[in-house]
């Protein structure tokens, strides 16, 4: 005895995708320009717009230097850099240096760097930071701030929770606190800003140090871990890397004339750690971070510089007590500042 074949129902499956898949438009994928030796260093021009992003790496690797281009390109895009400030070695003299608009203004009891820039410092645990990221993003809903937004936070891994800043508690009670201020609606609504229908673009960069994970077994090499636990870095679209993973491998540049010797520039290194834009990116890539900005470690690219801020360089040896018109580099050993081994 046959069987009678069973008739499939057709379906409307447009319906079924109307009902139960994602409709939203993207805006295209843009990046923030930090230059075109970071470009050559990475493979990819700098931060994701509309995405969370890091900058990772021990101490004095250039991560700094790469926030400052960011902001830089953010002004003469017309977006709107806002600077979260918890690094004590922040500086808007060196900044407005490397290009940044800003200009000092004292205004009766007043005083305040100027500019197409938004910046709060003197936060005491990192709930207030979080805060201040809310606070301006209700503003710019309000129509208050009516500006493409570039939050730069340098670092975020430098300052604790309520708790730890009380005295009751420790860097896992840090972990915890950014793990529900950020990822409890706050990251969404950077990545949010990327619809269509969203009348602004909203982008994160993290400052982030790490500490290094010693490995369990005989021949498994260190690894690299963010403080201030995963929840940031898990959300980040890019991670760029600066100097080594176990160290900061990175070395000084003096530049020496008349018996005198100035710091001329950082040969560090940046690669792409983490990328979930594209999966490409180099690894590992040397470049020089000077005090007005990036450039290839290259003979050429060095005599290059020079030429360009002679005047500056003259100016430097003069405070030093020498008056020199030409120098020459000389390299001290690998700086590898202190490590921590762990998170506590």
């Amino acid at each position: 005895m046959s069987k009678t074949p069973i008739k499939k129902k057709k379906t409307d499956f447009s319906a079924i995708r109307k009902k139960f898949s994602t409709s939203d438009k993207y805006k295209d994928q843009k990046y923030f320009d930090c230059g075109e030796p970071f470009h050559k260093a990475t493979g990819v021009p700098g931060p994701a717009m509309g995405q969370v992003n890091m900058f990772l790496g021990h101490s004095d690797t250039g991560k700094t230097t790469a926030l400052i281009q960011a902001a830089i390109d953010a002004q003469k895009k017309g977006i709107l850099p806002v600077f979260i400030i918890t690094e004590q070695k922040w500086s808007f003299e060196h900044a407005k240096l490397m290009g940044l608009q800003t200009e000092y203004v004292e205004d009766g009891d007043e005083a305040y760097w100027g500019g197409h820039l938004l910046y709060k410092l003197g936060f005491d645990y990192i709930e207030e930071a979080f805060q201040y990221v809310t606070d301006v993003l209700d503003a710019q809903k309000k129509g208050e701030i009516p500006h493409d937004i570039l939050f730069l936070w340098d670092s975020v891994g430098t300052i604790p929770c309520l708790m730890s800043f009380e005295g009751k508690g420790g860097n896992q009670h840090t972990a915890r606190a950014i793990s529900e201020k950020w990822g409890m609606g706050l990251a969404q609504r950077i990545t949010a800003s990327r619809k269509e229908k969203s009348p602004y673009t909203n982008t994160m960069i993290f400052v982030n140090q790490p500490w290094v994970e010693i490995p369990d077994g005989f021949g498994q090499k260190p690894k690299i871990q963010p403080k201030g636990g995963q929840s940031i870095y898990l959300s980040c679209a890019l991670v760029f890397l600066f100097g080594n993973q176990k160290s900061a491998g990175v070395s000084k540049l003096n530049a020496g004339a008349a018996g005198r010797k100035v710091n001329f520039a950082i040969r560090t290194k940046v690669g792409i750690h983490k990328n979930h834009m594209n999966g490409l990116g180099y690894a590992d890539c040397r470049l020089l971070a000077t005090t007005h900005g990036f450039i290839e470690d290259s003979k050429e690219s060095i005599e290059k510089y020079k030429t360009e801020h002679k005047d500056y360089w003259s100016e430097v040896f003069e405070k030093a007590g020498s008056s020199v018109d030409t120098f020459n580099l000389e390299e001290e050993d690998v700086m590898d500042a202190a490590v921590d081994y762990s998170d506590d």
